[in-house]
């Protein structure tokens, strides 16, 4: 029955169970009381003696009870239904995060960041809807039909069959509407995540629109985005807009059958008053949830549109992750000691290479630098090691097993990996610092902002460490970011630290400072740095020189002088620049 939702279902099975016996209560409950209104209208019709006035109490006693169990049963429905629908949607929120949380960064390249905020946001709202109003609703109409037929059949079932000869035409509208509402929800949906995403991008990259004054030409693109929107929904709303009241009249129609049958029936003594007046109370019965089925298709197809989005995202399985490990693979070691290991290394984003037979041995402990010009694959063998990306050629080893055979929590708490472009939550700077560290103390925060040259900065803010720094950092300068994400990293003591480009906002001075705390916490730790300036790599024990993917130089520094290639070439013109800034 629930399809798409089967899974998210089955653990809150017995609540819906008990909300939907509520319902069946509290609709046999409302089924018997025009039974009620018929004996005591016949009692009435019959004479004015103290019997009938007996039975009419008595009957208005039966009808406050049955009218106590449709409320009793109506209050349990709601809770139970209303309790299960919050859980689905909280499994299936928890489910769809954790889900995103475990992709790959390819993954984000080929999706859209507003498309899926979308469906976790204006999908799952469907969802819960629907299994907050629209399973309750099915109940309720299924129920109450089912038992007002059977009543009415109770009463005179001929009659009862000609005047719900309107019913069977109102069926075949719905089956037609269920197809139209699904299509055109399905466009609308698709199309919300196409606005959704605008919207992010704008404000993400909110300073280059106001410094290119493209405020009015993105407003009038968004005008245009949102009027497809309006008329797509308008498409939706027509096809409303026919059903009610075509529902309405359909149900009507048998209502007035029955006045005019029934009626007959009456005069000719066929037919008691108080069972016409039964008829036409089940008619009226009928009325609201027949004219609600309408409502109900479009909130089922809303939610089985919106399921389907979502499971179309968490049927895409992590292209990395955890993989099985034959019974002869070698064991990771228990504790990393740093080795790596690249064997004829390659990378390709699509059809171009970013990276080409990469071969290098780096003993524990040992810092590496890696220069090259923009585009020459630093940032791509820096995301290879703690499996952001995976090599499309050859292997990576850690301490002698490959990458793929690490479990991949454990690789990542390994390895601390400051990214070339900084990112901060919307958080305290301590909080910020603390991130990848469970119950990181204040003094081991402020102790890694000493080392990464921050602390000082961030005292002089009027709530020190406390200080909630805007989404994506945005109070803090450059070199403040760089220098907190830098903290980040060294709180976790990483057995290898991967430094990509990550000290460029900070000056020589300061960057001196840092690297003289980084030789010092990182002694028998490997340490990978990659730079643009020649200044950062001179200390490092092993430099690899990258061009167009490939290993073109390899030694320390002053091997690298001497060779008098590219590295010697980048050195000699960044101590030009120096000098020419001191002039």
């Amino acid at each position: 029955m629930f399809g798409p939702f089967s899974h998210y279902v089955r653990p809150y099975r017995k609540r819906l169970l008990v909300g939907v016996v509520a319902i069946a209560c509290s609709q046999v409950a409302s089924a018997l009381i025009p039974m009620q209104i018929a004996a005591a209208v016949d009692a009435l019709e019959s004479g004015a003696s103290a019997a009938p006035l007996t039975t009419v109490r008595d009957r208005v006693a039966w009808v406050l009870v049955l009218a106590a169990f449709v409320a009793v049963g109506g209050f349990i429905m709601r809770r139970q239904m209303g309790v299960s629908s919050t859980w689905i949607e909280y499994d299936i929120r928890t489910t769809y995060f954790a889900h995103l949380l475990a992709q790959p960064l390819s993954f984000y390249q080929e999706h859209r960041t507003g498309d899926l905020m979308a469906r976790a946001t204006n999908d799952l709202t469907q969802v819960r809807i629907f299994f907050t109003y629209g399973l309750r609703g099915i109940a309720e109409t299924a129920l109450i039909f089912v038992f007002s037929v059977v009543m009415m059949c109770r009463i005179d079932w001929q009659l009862s069959l000609l005047v719900l000869i309107p019913l069977p035409l109102m069926s075949l509208f719905i089956i037609r509407m269920a197809a139209i509402v699904h299509t055109r929800f399905r466009a609308i949906q698709d199309f919300f995540g196409d606005i959704s995403n605008f919207i992010q991008e704008n404000l993400s990259g909110i300073r280059v629109v106001k410094a290119f004054v493209q405020g009015p030409a993105q407003t009038r693109v968004f005008d245009g985005l949102n009027q497809e929107y309006l008329e797509r929904n308008a498409s939706l709303i027509h096809t409303h807009a026919i059903y009610r009241p075509l529902s309405f009249l359909i149900a009507s129609t048998g209502l007035g059958m029955n006045l005019w049958l029934g009626g007959e029936a009456v005069a000719t003594g066929s037919l008691k008053i108080g069972e016409f007046v039964a008829l036409n109370a089940y008619l009226t019965l009928l009325i609201r949830p027949v004219s609600y089925v309408g409502w109900i298709i479009d909130r089922s197809q809303r939610a089985l549109v919106a399921m389907r989005r979502i499971n179309e995202v968490l049927a895409i399985e992590p292209g990395i992750s955890d993989r099985m490990v034959s019974a002869a693979s070698v064991a990771p070691p228990e504790c990393v000691s740093g080795r790596l290991q690249f064997e004829g290394v390659g990378f390709a984003y699509d059809d171009m290479a970013a990276l080409q037979g990469v071969d290098l041995d780096l003993a524990a402990g040992t810092t590496l630098g890696i220069v090259g010009r923009v585009g020459s694959g630093k940032t791509t063998l820096a995301r290879l090691i703690p499996r952001l990306i995976e090599p499309t050629a050859g292997r990576i080893l850690l301490d002698g097993v490959p990458l793929d055979e690490w479990p991949l929590a454990r690789l990542r708490q390994a390895i601390g990996y400051v990214a070339q472009t900084p990112f901060l939550f919307s958080d305290a700077v301590g909080a910020n610092m603390g991130y990848a560290v469970e119950e990181a103390t204040p003094d081991q925060i402020r102790q890694a902002a000493e080392e990464a040259q921050v602390r000082a900065d961030v005292e002089e803010f009027e709530e020190g460490f406390d200080t909630v720094i805007g989404e994506r950092g945005v109070t803090l300068s450059g070199g403040q970011k760089q220098r907190t994400t830098l903290a980040r990293a060294l709180l976790m003591r990483p057995e290898i630290l991967i430094l990509d480009d990550s000290l460029s906002a900070v000056d020589t001075e300061t960057e001196e400072a840092i690297l003289g705390h980084l030789r010092r916490i990182m002694a028998q730790r490997t340490t990978i740095l990659i730079a643009h300036r020649i200044s950062t790599l001179r200390d490092a024990d092993h430099i690899i020189v990258l061009d167009e993917g490939c290993i073109t130089e390899q030694g320390t520094h002053a091997e690298l002088i001497s060779a008098g290639g590219l590295y010697a070439d980048l050195a000699r013109r960044q101590q030009l620049a120096a000098e020419l800034d001191e002039m």
